[in-house]
């Protein structure tokens, strides 16, 4: 019985064609992977094979059985992509071969670094032979990412050694970290699709990430096409939720057969967006050809897709043998759907020395790369610190890039493939730092405030500068001067900051410097001591607006600015009609207005122009001012002082 206590491993097999891969997983589980009439037939693996494997604490291992001829390394790779440790099976009676060397690359590529080596066949292998063939694969595993890998002696055909096997690799199992993710979105790269009577499409592959369960739905990337899990099989035993690490075979309602087809990822809803383009980290094997800076074509296995695809080197130098660096990889043939940390290998379109066509690999950073020259030291600095696997600095250099647009949720969950709750933790310790502000949904980097701030005080000095006489500037003037793709909540949150710190007021939608005091230049001056004067001489009676401007020989919009002033200093009093009274004329009738209202009660358009000494002309404004002042209020054709609670007039 398998021990559900644990996480469950997915072990891949690896090696030459006829080495004995199949034979062994036989074997160890009682399993015949092969299935298809060609591969029982020809006695080798085409596609890849899957069995369950019980050990002996009771765990249990996932087991994909790959094809080791030298045509079928993509379905090599693909079951690659999504195993956590490797059976490498070398034949006693032949030895290190050219796919040996060619998986092991790739398993070192992949970043694969715990597993056990099988050597097979030793019932027919003679003793001399097999014990050169166990140097020769101790002396090709010392330099390699299984360099700690024991080297067990099997015959699947006698069992001698079966069971040493499964000890390795439960001592393998044991030591081995889960490689493929264990969090963020549920995905499945699906490697076989099928139709089943009754119950429709199938799509088969190894779940990372999250769990899935019967009822969710999925989106099939790059098609985009939605579909409802309708039923899940685990191991080839139906579950209501599988997983990640388990080997899964997912009914699809809302696709059909001709919809599905390996390559394609299954993702929970919402949770990647397609690209075209991504960095990564890429190393170049010792044997690979050295190229310069421009692009190189490659085929590239990513998951169980594959693309044709041009490798760009990121910095300074090309693509050199042996040395690792980044590159910007450009899809050519389509888009993907990939998550930084996902493992790839790159591979060309002629053999190379010593056989094989593989030339590197890597591990995907960066998702939605940023628009710089690749020579660029900036870009690669922010490489360097993606490949470090810090999600929490991973976020804040893509909120840093953004700019002063910054990021929504969305966004960096499509960019990082981060679950909701991660990303609010990751965010909140950036926001406790200050090194992030989040305003809603979107996040921005302080230092883009900062600037922001910079650009907003400069803005409203310059506004100040020029319109001095004004009390300050609109809030919607002021986000227009700052750069397009600041959208209004940023801008807000930029002044909300520069009020906090004390830099600026504002006052309803006006903003203003703090240490602003509206002035006036001389010329200004000049003409607002003749408009004073004629004020007071003028008294209740005085010219429009226009009527004064055109005395004066003044631009309208300036002279309006200038009056506007000159209320806000208490020279002038504005009534409707487009008047504007000497203050003191107007506090003089206010006096008189409440002394005659408190003796008479009420007092009607005549009388009121007796008390005034005018015409209608400037006393309905004047009585308008009044009741705008809320000092009067209208009663039928006549006005009463208007008493605070009452309701008179209503």
């Amino acid at each position: 019985m398998a021990d559900e206590t644990r996480q469950t491993l997915i072990l891949g097999t690896a090696g030459h064609i006829d080495h004995g891969k199949t034979s062994l997983i036989r074997a160890l589980t009682g399993v015949e992977t092969d299935r298809l009439p060609e591969e029982k037939a020809r006695g080798i693996t085409i596609e890849l094979g899957f069995a369950p494997l019980d050990l002996p604490s009771g765990r249990m291992l996932g087991v994909v059985d790959v094809p080791g001829h030298e045509g079928l390394v993509r379905t090599m790779v693909a079951g690659a992509s999504g195993i956590d440790l490797v059976l490498l099976v070398v034949a006693a009676d032949e030895g290190v071969m050219p796919q040996t060397r060619e998986h092991l690359e790739i398993c070192g590529l992949l970043g694969l670094s715990h597993g056990v080596v099988a050597l097979t066949k030793i019932d027919v292998a003679d003793p001399e032979v097999a014990e050169l063939a166990q140097v020769e694969v101790e002396e090709l595993l010392a330099t390699t990412t299984l360099s700690e890998a024991p080297v067990v002696p099997v015959s699947a055909t006698t069992g001698d050694g079966v069971e040493a096997v499964r000890q390795a690799l439960e001592a393998a199992a044991d030591a081995a970290i889960t490689r493929p993710p264990r969090s963020g979105p549920a995905r499945l790269w699906v490697d076989r699709a099928f139709e089943m009577r009754g119950f429709g499409a199938v799509a088969t592959g190894t779940l990372i990430g999250a769990p899935l369960s019967v009822g969710q739905e999925a989106v099939l990337f790059p098609s985009g096409r939605t579909a409802r899990i309708r039923g899940l099989q685990r191991f080839g035993v139906a579950t209501d939720t599988a997983q990640p690490g388990s080997r899964c075979a997912i009914n699809l309602q809302g696709v059909g057969l001709d919809e599905l087809a390996r390559g394609m990822l299954m993702v929970a809803p919402d949770r990647l967006a397609t690209t075209a383009t991504f960095d990564a980290s890429l190393h170049w094997l010792p044997h690979a050809p050295a190229r310069g800076t421009d692009p190189t074509a490659v085929e590239l296995l990513i998951g169980t897709a594959q693309f044709r695809a041009r490798v760009a080197p990121i910095g300074e130098g090309g693509l050199i043998p042996g040395e690792s660096g980044f590159a910007r990889i450009h899809l050519d043939d389509g888009v993907g759907a990939f998550v930084p940390g996902d493992g790839f290998v790159v591979r060309g379109f002629a053999r190379l020395e010593g056989g094989g066509q593989t030339l590197g690999g890597g591990r995907v950073l960066d998702t939605a790369p940023p628009h710089r020259r690749r020579s660029d030291p900036a870009l690669v600095d922010d490489l360097e610190r993606l490949s470090r696997g810090d999600m929490t600095s991973g976020i804040h250099i893509r909120i840093a890039r953004s700019g002063f647009g910054g990021l929504s949720r969305t966004e960096l969950r499509h960019q990082t493939g981060e679950t909701d709750e991660g990303l609010r933790r990751h965010l909140g310790t950036l926001e406790t730092d200050e090194q992030i502000t989040c305003m809603g949904d979107r996040a921005i980097d302080t230092r883009a405030l900062e600037t922001l701030g910079a650009l907003a005080t400069r803005a409203l000095s310059d506004f100040h500068d020029d319109e001095g006489m004004r009390p300050g500037m609109p809030r919607a003037t002021l986000r227009g001067a700052l750069p397009d793709n600041v959208d209004r909540a940023t801008c807000d949150a930029v002044l909300d900051r520069l009020e906090a710190g004390g830099a600026i007021e504002s006052d309803g939608d006006l903003v203003r410097a703090h240490d602003f005091v509206p002035r006036l230049t001389q010329r200004h001056e000049a003409i607002a001591a003749r408009v004073r004067a004629d004020a007071m001489i003028e008294g209740l009676e005085p010219a429009t607006a226009q009527e004064r401007a055109q005395q004066l020989g003044v631009d309208a919009v300036e002279f309006r600015e200038l009056l506007a002033h000159l209320e806000r200093d208490g020279s002038l009093v504005r009534a409707p009609g487009d008047l504007w009274f000497d203050a003191g004329a107007v506090d003089d009738l206010r006096r008189d207005l409440t002394r005659y209202l408190e003796e008479h009660t009420e007092i009607g358009t005549g009388a009121y122009k007796d008390l005034i000494g005018t015409t209608r002309k400037f006393a309905v404004p004047l009585m308008e001012l009044f009741d705008s002042e809320h000092l009067t209020m209208r009663r039928g054709e006549s006005r009463v002082l208007r008493r605070t609670g009452t309701s008179e007039g209503k």
